[in-house]
């Protein structure tokens, strides 16, 4: 079986969205399969270097766009990818960034990571919205089988893309469990910050879903019932950001919030292990990535209870309602219990370590198999 991957999403710093792409990518080139696979990618891209080393050699189709070129990209994929794919003898095409060339007649699969866009246009930028809006339930409806990251992002693939359950498939995404970081290499990762210890975590793109100004808001009050912790909020600039800008503007703490932007993948085992806590109050998540990750290096988490979130911690991390007086009052409390600090630690490591990479590949496997044989 010949599987083309299109990868045109990946480039520049990366997302949530396009870490999992190349986590999908080297974990499926690290299968033992007969399957040959052909990874296209925009021409600024060299995901050679993303992927490193895999066990399967694969061919490389660099399409003449570039990454930064958001428009050319959306008009290439819709109008010259489907012929690229009919000559290069394509058997499945999977599209693992939501969208796919709607002339493409043979066999797919694409990965639909949430629905803010159709859900909630407003955390989304215009372009993003509508873009998504018009492509993605067609591109739902036009797939041989639609894969999710959870169950959550399945009913609202059902409902916002009208989609019957039975053409949707689950496939949670996975973490590796690094060597855990050493005392030296957490001071060095502070360091490379400009924070000392002891600090609590945010990381992602810094944009209206993830509810940044608000958890600033309720840093002013942890600190005001005399927690010594910094926070730490890592992500590169997104859209919307002005929201944030005011609260860290008007916070009488803003001396010990740290705004260090992106962090690359490498460096955040290290950074998440330093921290106390890893947060995510997020408006709306599809999965939740940052959460698996803290809890693969022994990190507490806390999340909202929205979209995915619940489901992705289960009983291994706290999940609070996005209530002021909640996130007030429980941090704090949270802090100062040690026993209930350890069990959360421990319990997470043990989530993450059943969740791996392999795993979501091989299910990725099995649903590529049933989607050319039910072609």
């Amino acid at each position: 079986m010949h599987i083309a991957i299109n990868a045109l999403l990946v480039s520049g710093a990366f997302s949530g969205v396009q870490q999992a792409i190349v986590q999908q990518l080297r974990a499926l080139l690290d299968l033992d399969t007969t399957a040959s696979f052909t990874v296209i990618v925009p021409r600024d891209t060299s995901i050679a270097a993303q992927l490193g080393t895999t066990r399967r050699p694969y061919r490389i189709l660099h399409v003449p766009v570039s990454g930064h070129e958001r428009l050319r990209r959306i008009l290439w994929e819709q109008t010259c990818l489907p012929d690229v794919l009919a000559q290069a003898g394509v058997d499945l095409l999977y599209a693992p960034g939501y969208l796919m060339p709607l002339r493409w007649q043979g066999p797919s699969v694409v990965f639909i990571h949430d629905t803010i866009a159709l859900a909630h246009p407003r955390l989304c930028r215009m372009s993003n919205a509508v873009n998504y809006r018009l492509l993605l339930p067609l591109s739902a409806r036009r797939a041989s089988l639609v894969a999710v990251p959870s169950r959550a992002t399945a009913e609202d693939v059902v409902r916002d893309c009208r989609l019957p359950a039975t053409r949707i498939r689950r496939v949670p995404l996975g973490v590796e469990i690094p060597p855990a970081p050493t005392a030296e290499q957490r001071a060095a990762a502070c360091a490379r910050l400009g924070v000392a210890e002891p600090f609590l975590l945010a990381v992602s793109t810094i944009e209206p879903k993830k509810n940044f100004a608000a958890l600033i808001r309720w840093f002013d009050g942890w600190k005001q019932a005399g927690i010594p912790h910094r926070l730490v909020i890592a992500g590169q600039r997104g859209w919307g950001c002005d929201a944030v800008d005011r609260a860290w503007a008007q916070s009488p703490f803003r001396d010990e919030i740290h705004l260090p932007g992106y962090l690359p993948a490498a460096e955040l085992p290290a950074v998440m292990a330093a921290a106390d806590l890893l947060l995510m109050p997020s408006r709306y998540e599809g999965f939740g990535l940052p959460a698996l990750e803290a809890m693969a290096v022994g990190t507490p988490v806390v999340v909202s209870d929205r979209g995915a979130l619940p489901e992705t911690v289960g009983n291994a991390g706290v999940v609070l309602p996005l209530d002021d007086a909640r996130w007030l009052a429980d941090i704090p409390a949270l802090l100062r219990d040690d026993d209930r600090l350890a069990a959360l630690r421990a319990a997470g490591h043990a989530r993450a370590a059943c969740m791996s990479w392999r795993q979501t590949a091989e299910t990725l496997m099995e649903i590529f198999t049933e989607a050319v044989k039910n072609n």
